[in-house]
């Protein structure tokens, strides 16, 4: 090889070296830092913008954190952040139903929940086949025509309604409205669920006025007056622990835990907070419905201590709140009922 070519050679690949080191990770046009440039959810509080949301730079209560901190790391990163991505981390043999009187929330986001919900197989997800949080359905509705379609289920249209996050949490100084500075998603979800345009969303907006339906009602999608496998929406072992006769059917006593089956033997602390449970579930259910007209059972700051009324004396704290939770959820529909 001539010393004019090897010289040529060395200067195309020093050339190369050179151009190469300028496109780096500091270097936005870099190739090698495409990936940065894709934006991540919660991007507005990144401010070091190492695409990690820390606590301290959450802007938000402790309990919204933990909605979106899927791994428990005290950190918000990877898919936690990936704008489209899915959280699908239940436990298919946990036993996750607890009380008849409540809204759950909605955490099955992927193709399989899609199917669990869509009962007649039309590819979105009706009014009448969502048997969970009004919230959780009105975020995911972006038309607000009454129904999921796949490409909202899925959040196709690229819209962020963070749907994860409940009114409660979001509402980070208690006032009942949500401002623009607590909202997590897009600023368009935002203007389409404030639908009286004063920058804020409220428990109504969010919500609705109305109940929500019966619970069995709503499950009960063939109307045959039983629950099967295929229509309830929790996991098997929930079920099998309701089905008490093991005919792979609850009735309506099964769901609501109304059989003549003998009570299971409950501490006196349990009792106490049911006794002061039911006083306060119907006095709110009442009150919400005469003086506010619209059904928030969800919202009740008494079921986030769920104590009120609590003496050491009377035994176990958790005891007492246990017996006042489930107490206040049945006592909440008979004072909203009870005010008509």
């Amino acid at each position: 090889m001539s010393p004019k070519i090897f010289m040529l050679g060395l200067a195309i690949l020093v050339a190369g070296a050179v151009s190469a080191n300028a496109q780096g990770p500091g270097n936005a046009r870099g190739r090698g830092n495409l990936k940065n440039i894709a934006p991540i959810r919660f991007q507005e509080m990144d401010r070091n913008k190492d695409r990690v949301i820390t606590r301290d730079e959450w802007r938000g209560s402790d309990q919204s954190f933990k909605v979106h901190d899927w791994n428990g790391d005290g950190k918000l990163s990877g898919d936690e952040v990936r704008v489209g991505a899915l959280r699908d981390d239940r436990a298919s043999n946990a036993d996750n139903f607890d009380y008849y009187q409540r809204e759950y929330v909605f955490d099955d986001w992927t193709d399989r929940g899609f199917r669990a919900l869509d009962y007649n197989r039309d590819n979105r997800v009706s009014n009448d086949e969502w048997h969970f949080d009004r919230e959780g359905f009105r975020r995911a509705d972006h038309n607000g025509d009454g129904a999921i379609s796949r490409a909202e289920f899925f959040n196709q249209d690229a819209v962020d309604d963070d749907r994860g996050d409940s009114f409660p949490a979001l509402d980070a100084n208690r006032d009942g409205r949500l401002s623009r500075t607590e909202w997590h998603g897009s600023a368009s979800r935002f203007a389409t669920l404030d639908a009286n345009h004063d920058g804020f969303i409220s428990r109504t907006e969010m919500l609705g006025t109305a109940a929500p339906p019966d619970l069995f009602t709503s499950l009960d999608m063939n109307r045959d007056r039983v629950i099967t496998p295929n229509e309830w929406q929790w996991s098997r072992a929930s079920f099998d622990r309701l089905d008490l006769n093991r005919d792979a059917r609850l009735s309506i006593d099964e769901l609501k835990g109304t059989t003549t089956v003998a009570e299971p033997a409950r501490s006196a602390a349990y009792r106490a907070g049911s006794e002061r449970g039911l006083i306060e579930g119907r006095q709110a259910g009442r009150e919400d419905r005469v003086q506010r007209g619209v059904w928030d059972l969800e919202g009740q700051m008494e079921l986030e201590q769920a104590d009120s009324g609590y003496n050491s004396s009377v035994g176990p704290r958790a005891d007492y709140q246990a017996g006042y939770r489930e107490a206040f959820r049945k006592a909440y529909r008979e004072g909203w009922d009870q005010a008509k």
